[in-house]
């Protein structure tokens, strides 16, 4: 995966003071996994510049794109299930699409604490995507799942039929496991 401050590194940078953007030019076309990351960082192509641009806030960072629940790239959600144990299993945004979706894959979590026999705290390790999930058909390619909130402020997306994920508070979750 690349990441932006690579992607900075080959290209010229210019902050357009006058239209609170930042304008990135490169020398040849970028390939695909660049033009995606550029994208999953809210750039644009304008093509009468040949320039990929996104709008800064006033302090000249950029801003933050967030569907219309404040979900944003980077978010986690936590699905915490079973019948005679509890399982915790949590989900990174790696993408919005639209409004209302989110692209969700599976991350992993360390236990940070045992607590008691056959239980644990365990907390989200933020982008340390499974190589395969039980939920996700494809975990490298991710999938697309609507996000939807409750009048009580609980953001959370079906994760398949039998159980919902709820934006995770950043807190360590209980995990129990007999078997």
């Amino acid at each position: 995966m690349i990441l932006l401050e690579e992607i900075k590194k080959e290209c010229k940078i210019i902050t357009n003071e006058e239209k609170q953007g930042e304008e990135l030019y490169f020398e040849i076309k970028p390939d695909y996994e660049i033009i995606k990351e550029l994208k999953n960082n809210g750039y644009r192509w304008h093509n009468q510049k040949k320039c990929w641009y996104r709008k800064l806030d006033y302090k000249g960072t950029a801003r933050e794109k967030k569907n219309y629940l404040g979900v944003k790239v980077g978010d986690i959600f936590c699905f915490s299930w079973g019948y005679e144990q509890t399982n915790i299993d949590y989900f990174q945004v790696v993408g919005l699409k639209g409004t209302k979706q989110v692209v969700i894959r599976e991350i992993a979590y360390t236990t940070t604490e045992t607590t008691g026999f056959d239980s644990y705290k365990v907390t989200a390790c933020k982008d340390v995507f499974l190589e395969n999930s039980q939920f996700i058909e494809n975990n490298e390619k991710g999938a697309v799942k609507q996000v939807k909130g409750l009048k009580n402020g609980t953001i959370y997306i079906k994760i398949d039929s039998f159980g919902f994920c709820s934006l995770w508070d950043g807190q360590d979750d209980v995990m129990t496991c007999y078997y």
